[in-house]
């Protein structure tokens, strides 16, 4: 289903990038890097751990959609990219499907990073490590939620909930 909101978006002032193609499908709330134009997962864990990425936040556009876990950007559409380096300090609520750990193995206090090619698996998602050291940029948990467990998608949804996280940076 992979949901993405800003927590608060009353006071948003943040640019973004609504020139930038997919070059694979591409789901609200997966985190990219760019080359050029074009958004592409991150082939390393340092280049995730550099802090120079980007997340999507698009909104649901095509009518022929009847449930939001149908959503997806197709690769040469464009995505609205924002870089997570401009929302230090703030809150987004994901759903627990953008995360490979289970719902009920992440807890208030954990911290998510992005995925890279290297995990081979839901690479442009989020996964759960105990140590940050050498990530400019991460996520910590501050909330676990209902955020993405709908009952109407997909008779009935898969996804346990969802986390409130706030983007921290260690510089």
């Amino acid at each position: 289903m992979s949901l993405f909101k800003f927590h608060d978006s009353n006071f948003l002032n943040k640019p973004n990038h609504p020139e930038i193609t997919a070059t694979i499908d591409t789901y609200n709330g997966n985190q990219f890097k760019l080359v050029g134009d074009a958004a592409l997962p991150h082939a390393t864990a340092a280049e995730v751990q550099a802090g120079d990425g980007y997340i999507m936040a698009n909104i649901i556009d095509k009518p022929e959609i009847l449930n939001t876990e149908d959503y997806k950007v197709s690769a040469t559409e464009y995505i609205r990219a924002w870089r997570l380096k401009d929302f230090v300090g703030e809150k987004f609520d994901i759903s627990a499907d953008l995360v490979t750990d289970a719902f009920a193995n992440v807890a208030v206090g954990d911290t998510l990073v992005g995925r890279s090619t290297e995990d081979t698996t839901n690479t442009m998602g989020y996964k759960k490590v105990a140590d940050v050291t050498g990530y400019e940029i991460y996520f910590v948990v501050t909330e676990k939620t209902t955020f993405g467990a709908f009952t109407i998608d997909a008779g009935g949804g898969t996804v346990a909930g969802g986390y409130v996280v706030k983007v921290v940076s260690t510089n």
